[in-house]
């Protein structure tokens, strides 16, 4: 069992949910923080609630009094907010601090210049600071994409348009993890407390390849559908994609431009050689389930 029973979650979207979901059902002891508790909805049975002010360390703390560790699941703008959060978690007393930093590359040395990672790479080296004076704990969770997303937004393709850009015939593999299977990782971390402590951890449920989705999205559409289909250099998509985050960089198009072409690319550590799914006791997904995900998510839309 996890020495760290009690646990503050802040930030309650799509991922949060998730990993909200699965600290519930594993028996921790959870606490939402949030600026308005009453906007918080479908809440599990036992869960509380705590107002907070996010610019404020005393407010924080005072929230975080014998909570034993802090997940965040903060969107872009309060990724780097979280060096309060952080200050905070050290004057409460908490043991360990997850940062909303659950991304495929933003701890891949080679990424570290891109414009989309430069506040989590800052977030990162303030909590190794905090962790090598003995100030706090961290574990980050590297998850690949979030698979049950990538078909919700014309990235891999566009589901509406029926049409797809191919990056480099789509032939590079990446890794995906579902926003379920982060959420057991996440349990599986704080159970495995002393083997996940200070450290980066790699989790993938599979790696697959642009190509490969396509096709099983195909294969599980109507019939007679007709696709548009264009192919692109990833290398200049890249450099487009790098050149606009770079002169926009609170743009959303221009960011998912940019995040497009790093995963699709090959360019970087996108696809894990080596996970620690055997650690935090995470299954990885057959090819079978794989496309019953696919399937599923193409009759939810119904496509």
């Amino acid at each position: 069992m996890s020495p760290f029973r009690r646990v503050a979650l802040i930030g309650k979207g799509v991922l949060g949910t998730a990993v909200l979901e699965q600290l519930s059902k594993n028996g921790f002891d959870v606490t939402v923080l949030s600026r308005d508790p009453s906007s918080l909805s479908g809440l599990p049975i036992g869960v509380s609630t705590s107002r907070v002010d996010y610019t404020s360390i005393d407010s924080l703390a005072s929230a975080l009094q014998n909570q034993d560790a802090v997940v965040a699941t903060l969107g872009g703008a309060g990724i780097l907010g979280q060096k309060v959060i952080i200050d905070a978690c050290i004057k409460a007393g908490v043991k360990r601090y997850i940062p909303s930093d659950w991304g495929s590359i933003t701890t891949d040395p080679r990424a570290r210049y891109l414009p989309t990672n430069h506040h989590s790479v800052e977030i990162q080296d303030y909590l190794k600071e905090k962790a090598q004076k003995g100030e706090l704990e961290y574990t980050i969770l590297s998850v690949g994409g979030f698979f049950d997303l990538l078909l919700d937004m014309p990235f891999l393709l566009d589901l509406s348009a029926s049409s797809v850009e191919y990056f480099d015939k789509g032939q590079h593999p990446f890794s995906v993890t579902t926003l379920n299977g982060v959420g057991k990782a996440l349990v599986g971390a704080l159970n495995a407390s002393a083997q996940t402590k200070n450290r980066n951890i790699f989790i993938h449920q599979a790696v697959v390849t642009q190509a490969k989705i396509v096709s099983i999205v195909k294969k599980h559409s109507s019939p007679g559908r007709q696709w548009h289909e264009t192919y692109v250099d990833a290398e200049t998509k890249f450099k487009e994609g790098l050149d606009l985050s770079t002169k926009n960089p609170g743009d959303f198009r221009s960011v998912m431009a940019l995040l497009k072409a790093a995963l699709l690319s090959g360019k970087f550590n996108s696809a894990y050689s080596t996970v620690d799914n055997s650690l935090v006791d995470l299954p990885m997904l057959g090819d079978e389930e794989l496309e019953n995900l696919v399937a599923g998510k193409l009759r939810e839309k119904g496509q």
